[in-house]
Order: C-alpha cells, then structure tokens, then sequence
C-alpha cells in the first residue's frame, strides 16, 4: 500500500501507448530511467489502483501513483556523476564506444562506489540503458581493471538487448594486444582449454575440464629475446580468458600479478635475454594487455563497424623497443 506522500498523474493522449516507465521519466525527469524502474520493481507504483508492472503500456487516462518518499529513498543510493577523463571513441544514437584507461574499475561493487567508468559515463553521456542491474547502467561487456582499450556502452534499452544477443552469439570479434614473456609454440595458435573458478581463490580462474568452454586465437606480431608482442582474439568470453590461456600455454601477461608474466618468468629466460626483457616490463606498471579494436555488423544501421583504441602510453613506449611503429 502506498504512503500518503504519493503524487498521481494522468496519461495524456499523447502518451498513451507509451510504456509506463518512460512516462514516468517524462513526469519525473529529474529521476533516471534506472531508477523508476527500480520503483516500480520494489512496488512503489500504481498503475489505476494496482501494482505497476515495469513494461506496462498506458492508456489515455490512466492514472501513475508514485511514492514520492520511497522514490526519495532510491535516490539517495543513485550512482554519482564525476567529471573525470574519458576518451570517446564513437557514438550514435544506440552506443558510445570508450577507450577505458588502465586502472579504471567498470562499474561500482565492492569498495569502488565512485571513480569508475560508470560514474564517467553518467556524467558525459546523457543517456545509459537501465543495465542488468542499477549498477550498471549501459555495462553490456566490461574489461579487467588493468586491461585498457575499447569498451562498447549500450545508450538505450533496445540497443543493450541487441549488443548483448550479438555478444552471445559471438558475432562481435574482438582483438587485443598483448606482450608476454617464454617460447611461443608457433607463430600462430589457437589455446582450447575450458575455464572455471578456481577452487583454492575466488578472484582466480582456472583450466578445469569440467569448466566452460573457452578458445583463444593469437598472432605472434613480433619476438625478440624470449619476449613477445602478440595479437589475441578470443573466440569465447571468460572471465581472465586472455591472461590464463596464455599463462596456461607458457607465455604469461607481462606484469600479471595474478597468472605471472614477473620477475620470476623474466628469470627463466636465457641470461642474455634478461637486459630486454626487463627494458620492456619497465614500460608496464600493470599486466601489459590492451584491448584494440572491435568488428560488428551494426544491429540498428546494417552497416559494418570497425572501432579501434590508441595504445596508451605504456605501448606506446614498449612496441618501438621491438622495431615496430605503434600503427601496427
């Protein structure tokens, strides 16, 4: 039953037809979208006297009830947004495509409530999908915290179920560059090995049989002294799928503090090698992979779509070092 600060509005004939959510933003705009669905989840609506359902279509007439108290209450646990940097990549009417710093935490969780990409997002974009949860708004895919490069961000709920079908299905080819330290088998490989979490750490992942099924392809784009620069492209999503296979397959992530790629890995090169190998680990002050580019066939405009992300500085320093250019 809804409290006695309640306010009632009536859909006009222009709104009918309209779902009830987006009539409640047009009413209560200085509301997100996000967080009236909440309301409406947590039974703070009325829909003509009974409980508002989220994808409810009004009519001309109808009367919205809205608990003005316990809307006051969700908004007082709304996500902040901060005028922090964020490089944008692309944009259109269904998404933006950002190039996520290293370091930038994707959305708020435990310990990291503000300075994530989310927060940045709310604050230069002006509209976000609702997200899987109120957290998350626009979030269809995310990268590790130290991983940088491009992040594609849903801008409407019909965009974020479009990019998410496109995801499952694999239709999003995503590449990556990476510099890892040991003997590549071959130049070129695919890494087939099922993921899970692993049973002696929660933060870790690791090859289980009974795990999902996880393949990575990768390109050797140049090696010098036991030292590799790499193209990846996962044929599957795992969490840490990149870092592990390549731990896996004996040639670990530069600085990956997690499945190695540190001093002890530099150590197990020839002893002449080391002097390089440590000039390039000195460029990374974390695990040193970078998510280039991504390749789709546009859900909403049928066009083919190729976005792709500088290399930050640490790249930028490190490729030279094996006698390439950064446009590589």
């Amino acid at each position: 039953m809804l409290s006695n600060s309640t306010t009632t509005v009536t859909a006009t004939c222009e709104e009918a037809g309209e779902r009830l959510d987006r009539v409640l933003l047009r009413h209560v705009p200085s509301v997100s979208r996000a967080k009236l669905q909440k309301a409406i989840a947590e039974g703070l609506v009325e829909h003509n006297d009974a409980a508002a359902r989220k994808n409810a279509v009004v009519r001309e007439g109808d009367r919205i009830t809205i608990n003005l108290a316990g809307l006051e209450r969700i908004r007082g646990t709304e996500l902040a947004a901060q005028d922090m940097p964020l490089s944008i990549l692309y944009e259109d009417p269904h998404i933006v495509a950002v190039n996520k710093e290293a370091g930038m935490v994707v959305h708020p969780g435990s310990g990291n409530r503000d300075g994530t990409l989310v927060n940045a997002l709310l604050y230069h974009v002006a509209q976000l999908s609702s997200g899987t949860d109120t957290g998350r708004p626009g979030i269809v895919h995310r990268l590790d915290k130290e991983t940088s490069g491009v992040m594609l961000v849903a801008k409407t709920d019909e965009a974020h179920a479009a990019f998410a079908r496109l995801f499952s299905s694999r239709e999003i080819a995503k590449t990556y560059v990476g510099v890892c330290i040991g003997a590549l088998p071959r130049a070129h490989g695919v890494i087939d090995a099922p993921l899970g979490r692993s049973r002696h750490d929660p933060i870790r992942q690791s090859v289980r049989t009974e795990g999902r099924d996880a393949r990575t392809e990768y390109w050797c784009m140049a090696h010098r002294c036991g030292v590799s620069l790499l193209r990846f492209r996962p044929h599957t999503g795992r969490t840490h799928q990149i870092r592990l296979h390549a731990r896996h397959a004996g040639f670990p992530v530069i600085g990956d503090h997690l499945y190695g790629g540190g001093r002890k890995d530099i150590l197990r090169l020839e002893p002449l090698d080391r002097p390089f190998a440590h000039s390039v680990a000195k460029c990374f002050r974390r695990h040193a992979l970078h998510a280039r580019t991504v390749e789709f066939a546009h859900p909403f405009t049928g066009e083919n779509a190729r976005i792709e992300a500088p290399f930050p500085a640490d790249f930028a320093a490190a490729i030279p070092l094996f006698g390439l250019s950064e446009d590589r």
